[in-house]
């Protein structure tokens, strides 16, 4: 369906039309005009394959948006991979933002918030390890190569020796600066498609891993976190490794599927896991 049908739903009159950048398996658009200003979201055909869930995301920007962590839900096809939202003013903070000790404590707080609250019920548990595995499993089908297969041992044993979290909360499991509003007063997240109930010590592994935070830089994201921010970094040092596994198997099968991906990344990526 094309931005012109669904600006026209909503009854936006002779609205501007923009397409947004970033997104590697989405298209986003923004629509407005003199009273409504929206960003119209289209899943790529890939999306699923990715492990992105158009419901779970619902239900879960559903909650966040009601506690001022996400932008508010205009309209939603899940089925059709169609999402609306208001658009949010801000800033995007930049990767070097993530670096500095006051973002990572205002980061961290808002964490807290989140995982601070229920998830839906009737959704899922989001394993990275069962992810990550998957994801292996998907690439050995397709073009077995001799390093997966150690990615897959190493990975199995990592998980053997990871204990049950002792609680699952509300995740979003894909917080980069990417998908981070600054408004000055508040942070608001985009992207919610992988979001579901998790372990918060995974959430926070996530976002330490794809801005290579150091000691310090982790300490302030924790002190930001408060509460039982020490148990959770027990847990988030081999968390590192799998969503490194899970990161990397991601971009496998999206460069498989001819996804541009970060090649850079990548190999860092191999450097990592494959030492």
């Amino acid at each position: 369906m094309s931005p012109e049908t669904i600006a026209e739903e909503l009854g936006l009159r002779n609205p501007e039309i923009t397409l947004l950048p970033g997104g590697l398996s989405n298209l986003s658009w923004r629509l407005r005009d003199g009273r409504l200003d929206l960003v119209l979201r289209q899943s790529g055909a890939a999306a699923g394959s990715l492990g992105a869930d158009g419901g779970a995301e619902l239900a879960m920007l559903e909650i966040a948006a009601g506690a001022g962590l996400a932008p508010q839900i205009v309209l939603a096809r899940p089925a059709d991979g169609l999402l609306v939202t208001r658009y949010v003013p801000g800033r995007v903070p930049s990767r070097d933002d993530l670096s500095q000790p006051r973002m990572l404590a205002r980061i961290g707080a808002w964490f807290a918030r989140l995982h601070a609250l229920t998830p839906p019920q009737d959704l899922a548990a989001v394993d990275f390890g069962a992810r990550a595995a998957g994801y292996l499993e998907t690439l050995q089908a397709g073009q077995p190569v001799a390093y997966l297969q150690e990615l897959e041992h190493s990975l199995a044993a990592r998980r053997a020796a990871m204990p049950a979290p002792r609680r699952l909360v509300a995740c979003h499991h894909d917080l980069h600066h990417q998908n981070i509003v600054d408004q000055g007063d508040a942070l608001l997240a985009l992207d919610w498609e992988y979001a579901g109930p998790g372990d918060p010590a995974a959430d926070l592994a996530a976002c330490l891993c794809y801005h290579d935070l150091d000691a310090w830089q982790i300490e302030a994201l924790l002190e930001g976190y408060g509460g039982d921010s020490l148990q959770l970094m027990e847990r988030m040092i081999p968390l590192r490794w799998i969503f490194d596994c899970l990161w990397f198997g991601w971009l496998e099968i999206a460069a498989r599927q001819d996804i541009p991906i970060d090649a850079g990344q990548r190999r860092i990526l191999v450097d990592r896991l494959l030492p």
